[in-house]
């Protein structure tokens, strides 16, 4: 009988649920601490500089910058690339898109 905690196949090179793997966690840690920075960053900017056009052009820089930094991170990620992992630099991508938006528009 097969021990149920050994790899099978190609697809699965550590034992466990994706949420037991260490680059899991690593990858949950590092694309919701990104989008925090980005918030943080544009909030404080709009909070020194309210209503200004400089307040707008944090936001949009910062979204820039921590979108760059969440690809990097993704494809830097270790393969087999779980769900869970690409989940959360995908959802992090969209609040980060979603909250630089408004600082586009107005």
């Amino acid at each position: 009988m097969a021990n149920p905690n050994e790899a099978v196949g190609a697809a699965r090179t550590e034992p466990g649920d994706p949420i037991d793997r260490p680059p899991v966690y690593r990858a949950l840690l590092i694309a919701f601490a990104i989008w925090a920075a980005h918030f943080s960053i544009s909030y404080g900017g709009v909070l020194v500089f309210p209503g200004e056009t400089i307040a707008r052009n944090i936001a949009v820089v910062a979204g820039l910058a921590a979108l760059a930094v969440l690809v990097a991170q993704a494809r830097g990620s270790a393969r087999p690339r779980s769900s869970l992992a690409l989940g959360a630099f995908g959802l992090a991508a969209a609040a980060i898109v979603f909250g630089t938006f408004p600082a586009i528009v107005g």
